[in-house]
């Protein structure tokens, strides 16, 4: 026999069992934490989902006291004749017998009143000399 023929071919060799668990790790399970961190419906669309609702329940807050207030308005106007009065006094310019209305523009501002006058300061005495 020759030299060649008593050779026997090398046998690859075989992965240990922590390898394969190894490589199951990087090939299976790191790619799904990542999907469940950044693909889509992961932990950052939920955070992100939960700020956002977070503050649509301030706006809806806001809303509802907005609401309140012009109930309590229409309440108001439903029941008491002097808030028709008011309201017309203010944007219709209406009047009682006998009132004046003074219609000062929008941006100006009346005029204000002159400083008090304060006295004159006079001067502090020179000292006399006696001879």
């Amino acid at each position: 026999m020759t030299a060649a023929t008593n050779v026997r071919p090398r046998e690859k060799p075989r992965a240990s069992r922590s390898q394969l668990a190894l490589t199951l790790i990087v090939l299976v399970w790191l790619p799904m934490a990542a999907l469940l961190v950044w693909g889509r419906g992961g932990i950052l669309d939920v955070l992100a989902l939960r700020r956002e609702v977070r503050l649509l329940q301030g706006e809806v807050a806001k809303l509802e006291a907005e609401n309140a207030r012009i109930r309590s308005e229409i309440q108001r106007l439903q029941t008491d004749p002097s808030v028709y009065e008011a309201i017309a006094r203010e944007r219709f310019f209406l009047k009682k017998p006998g009132e004046r209305i003074l219609y000062v523009p929008e941006g100006q501002a009346p005029p204000s009143p002159p400083p008090p006058a304060s006295p004159p300061v006079q001067p502090p005495a020179a000292p006399q000399q006696t001879p």
